[in-house]
């Protein structure tokens, strides 16, 4: 078995300086050496106690961004960027983003290639493919993406353990196979499918996999701007399409043939082809693979043939498109065990795998804790400055004190304000999504019948062109038996055995050109209405896409209107935080020159920070 490559980060990727520079306005993020509190901004001295700060080396740990996501931790990297585990603000939930390398953010392609995933999956919005729930740019020029956060692993690490079961890879293959029946019916290809992009959870109780499909960076959507030269290939090399190879225009089959590559590796451990890039694609080209069950014995006759069929050279020769592709391996499954007797994270064996992998999560940045707090911090400075100095409190100390409280009655209200907006946000994209869901269902149940319309005209068509040819064949014999026939019998007499037979002869073929005739025109009848069902369900399927793409551009519009009021509130909520934390630095320096007041302090802010 080869070794797979995890799109986990590997441990180097965990940890260390963040590849992203502090870019205008950014601030730093800095940790406390005492009660190991957090700041952002620069501050001189810790909030709470006075200690020494430390610089932390990720500056986005800490950060709110869009207003309502605050970043804990790093979890992976790759060669467009780096994915952060944050907290979503207003429902408590975790959310995984994407930030774009800045060495790649400064070329407008490449961002406009980025934010395409968002688009591509907002456009399909579909169970079996990550929920993309908001994009943007930071005032400081970062981009990013906001996901669902995925427990469980991708398809990669499973294979990395050896060949999956028959019941467990048919059923993964299915559940892909509607995700790319939606994409491609609204006009989306993906062009990177491999085990890398599919990530698999588990479904509660031993339910088996639940699918989802990631990274649409690469996909092609019709009607927008080519961001890539005519010609030009991306994509894997190992689940690359012949025709994906050559850079002629692609079309939904590529993503089919990339599946038959990956479905191929879920059976045997190995994908179809293996060598160097070039061999790789010249493999894809020229070579047929052998059926998995020459290299994994047990595989059922009706599953290699899917397999066979999926890796044909020519588009035309696989499936008619991704919902024949489902009903195909649906039939298949039908006949193999249920794939939910397959280790579960709650078995040891399949979680021990996992924990090492995981990452810890890391402790919530003292920077966002609630204006309650900072009341009763101010309510503390007061006593401390009773306890420093009496009645006889100096005037600044005292404008300092009444300055802080105003500041932190003007953060209240701007939170109050920055939670609002944070829900209307989320409300808005909860309706929006809900909108698509029922049209992309509808869409899916008139695509399912569209392409068994599409599949039964296709076969009734051969059958005609069958019949059409045996017309052609009977025609020239038909006519030269026609030819031998006397005009007419004689009146009276014997009649002449020899044009009897003759007679018979033509008779015969007569009858079997009438029925051929009869089957063209039987069979152009039902094409005929085929074909209306056909264009009737097009015509169905047309306007709920339009419904579709008003849905999100009306969506787009409000959403974007609603996120810059959130993101100009939080940038405020940024600045009063910051203005906070400065002014309680320099009463806690204040309170922390008096030696009796020290431990207090201290032991206080450590209580806070734990």
């Amino acid at each position: 078995m080869r070794a797979r490559a995890s799109i986990r980060p590997r441990d180097g990727q965990r940890a260390g300086v963040s590849r992203y520079p502090r870019g205008r306005g950014e601030k730093s993020v800095w940790r406390c050496t005492i009660c190991g509190a957090k700041w952002r901004g620069e501050p001189r001295v810790c909030p709470l106690d006075g200690g020494e700060l430390e610089q932390l080396p990720d500056a986005l740990l800490g950060r709110t961004i869009g207003g309502r996501y605050v970043i804990t931790e790093k979890v992976g990297a790759g060669g467009m960027g780096t994915v952060y585990r944050a907290r979503h603000d207003v429902v408590g939930r975790d959310v995984a983003i994407k930030f774009l390398s800045p060495d790649l953010a400064g070329d407008p392609t490449n961002r406009r290639r980025f934010l395409r995933e968002a688009k591509a999956a907002n456009k399909i919005d579909h169970e079996h493919i990550i929920d993309i729930t908001d994009y943007g740019e930071t005032p400081d020029g970062l981009v990013y993406l906001v996901m669902e956060f995925l427990e469980g692993e991708s398809l990669a690490d499973t294979i990395g353990r050896g060949p999956l079961p028959v019941p467990r890879a048919v059923d993964i293959a299915r559940q892909m196979a509607s995700a790319l029946s939606r994409a491609h019916e609204l006009d989306v290809i993906h062009r990177d499918i491999k085990p890398e992009n599919v990530h698999l959870l588990r479904r509660a109780h031993g339910g088996g996999d639940f699918v989802k499909i990631l990274d649409f960076g690469l996909a092609k959507m019709k009607g927008e701007i080519r961001l890539t030269a005519t010609g030009a290939v991306f994509g894997t090399p190992e689940y690359m399409a012949p025709e994906q190879a050559r850079g002629t225009p692609l079309t939904g089959k590529a993503d089919l043939y990339a599946l038959g590559c990956v479905l191929y590796e879920m059976l045997t451990g190995e994908p179809p082809f293996d060598g160097p890039t070039p061999d790789l694609i010249l493999k894809h080209m020229r070579e047929t693979a052998p059926p998995p069950s020459e290299r994994a014995p047990g595989i059922p006759r009706e599953l290699d043939e899917v397999v066979t069929q999926l890796l044909q050279k020519e588009p035309s020769h696989r499936h008619a498109d991704a919902y024949h592709l489902y009903e195909e391996l649906r039939k298949v499954g039908e006949l193999l065990p249920r794939p939910s007797m397959f280790p579960t994270l709650n078995d040891s064996g399949f979680a021990d795998a996992l924990a090492t992998e995981l990452p810890k999560r890391v402790e919530r940045d003292t920077v966002s804790s609630s204006t309650d707090a900072w009341d009763r911090r101010v309510a503390r400075f007061r006593e401390l400055t009773v306890r420093a100095h009496g009645g006889a409190a100096p005037e600044w100390l005292t404008v300092s004190l009444d300055a802080l409280e105003r500041a932190i009655g003007e953060l209240a209200r701007r939170r109050a304000e920055l939670d609002r907006s944070a829900s209307a946000v989320m409300k808005q994209e909860d309706e929006i999504r809900h909108a698509r869901l029922r049209v992309g269902n509808a869409i899916d149940v008139l695509g399912r019948d569209e392409s068994r319309a599409l599949r039964a005209i296709d076969e009734l068509s051969k059958k005609r062109a069958a019949a059409l040819d045996r017309l052609g064949e009977l025609e020239a014999p038909l006519r030269e038996a026609w030819g031998w026939l006397p005009p007419a019998p004689p009146p009276k007499g014997d009649l002449d055995p020899d044009a009897v037979t003759r007679l018979r002869d033509a008779g015969k073929l007569a009858s079997v050109w009438v029925e051929a005739q009869d089957a063209v025109g039987v069979l152009t009848r039902d094409i005929a209405r085929r074909e209306r069902d056909r264009d009737d369900l097009r015509f169905q399927i047309a306007q709920l896409k339009g419904r579709l793409g008003t849905l999100n551009a009306e969506g787009d519009i409000d959403l974007d209107a609603l996120r810059d009021k959130t993101r100009r509130v939080d940038e405020e909520v940024q600045r009063l935080l910051d203005d906070i934390a400065a002014r309680s630095g320099e009463l806690v320096t204040h309170f922390m020159s008096f030696e009796a007041l020290r431990d207090v302090m201290r032991d206080e802010a450590a209580a806070e920070a734990e």
